[in-house]
């Protein structure tokens, strides 16, 4: 069995009889690893205190870099995203908003919610955290490796509306089809365009034929989706594509945005 040649220091000098030293920085710079390089003083001097073998300084500066990579590509796609603001599910305050269990997101909290395509809508009065929990759930799937996309249901409709007009609607529907998780909010909340059920149609049934999750929010039941997106029939046809593996969540209570006066008293 043919053994790896190991790469020899460079040669000694034989008038000064001095050894030149490896260029270890610039070989790191070359290679892209600049966390190793940043902690490489540090982890050496550690290394002679602690006794650290050679396998454990070589793994211990490896697992620094592959931890920064992949903060730094977590950071990258939820700039990507584009949500509103960036939220987390331990950020949610489960005991404010109590007709919701943490239970009840398990599923779309898993490593496994992008690979079986689960559809998520959030039923509620404004200000109850439909959105915060989709940003929340679309942050853990970029967590877990994929990538995510927001945008509100009348910038998306106007989009692909404009689009279809323009003759460009298959151009249009792709980007929102590229995005492994895409959150759609506040369906209902503003007055959508004639042709929002065709336009919506056309991307829920490709993402449902790829099984890319859509986690929309509105303030409207499924009842009147027909009359929201001005098509009855195909509001029926969306919403059976997104709940046939996905869920309706509805979310009760006080508003978040409010919580603050709720202990407030007036005089008279």
């Amino acid at each position: 069995m043919n053994r790896p040649t190991p790469v020899s220091p460079p040669a000694m000098d034989a008038d000064t009889d001095a050894e030149v030293a490896i260029d270890l920085e610039g070989l790191l710079r070359r290679l892209h690893l600049p966390t190793i390089r940043r902690l490489l003083p540090e982890y050496a001097t550690l290394a002679a205190q602690e006794g650290w073998s050679h396998r454990d300084f070589l793994a211990r500066l490896i697992a620094e870099e592959v931890a920064n990579r992949n903060n730094t590509r977590i950071q990258k796609s939820a700039r990507r995203a584009r949500f509103p603001s960036l939220k987390t599910i331990e950020d949610f305050d489960f005991t404010y908003q109590t007709s919701l269990k943490r239970q009840a997101l398990g599923p779309f909290l898993d490593p496994d919610f992008v690979a079986q395509g689960r559809n998520l809508i959030l039923l509620g009065p404004s200000g109850t955290g439909k959105t915060h929990l989709c940003c929340a759930i679309a942050y853990r799937a970029i967590q877990h490796g994929h990538h995510a996309r927001f945008v509100r249901a009348c910038d998306l409709i106007d989009d692909l509306a404009s689009a279809s007009k323009d003759g460009r609607l298959r151009e249009a529907t792709a980007t929102y089809l590229e995005p492994p998780v895409l959150i759609i909010d506040e369906v209902g909340y503003l007055h959508h365009a004639d042709t929002a059920a065709n336009v919506l149609y056309g991307l829920v049934d490709a993402r449902h034929q790829q099984r890319r999750p859509i986690l929309f929010t509105t303030n409207k039941p499924p009842t009147v989706w027909g009359d929201v997106l001005h098509d009855h029939q195909l509001a029926e046809a969306i919403l059976d594509r997104v709940l046939e593996r996905g869920s309706l969540i509805e979310l009760r209570g006080r508003s978040y945005r409010t919580k603050h006066h709720r202990g407030a008293t007036t005089d008279g």
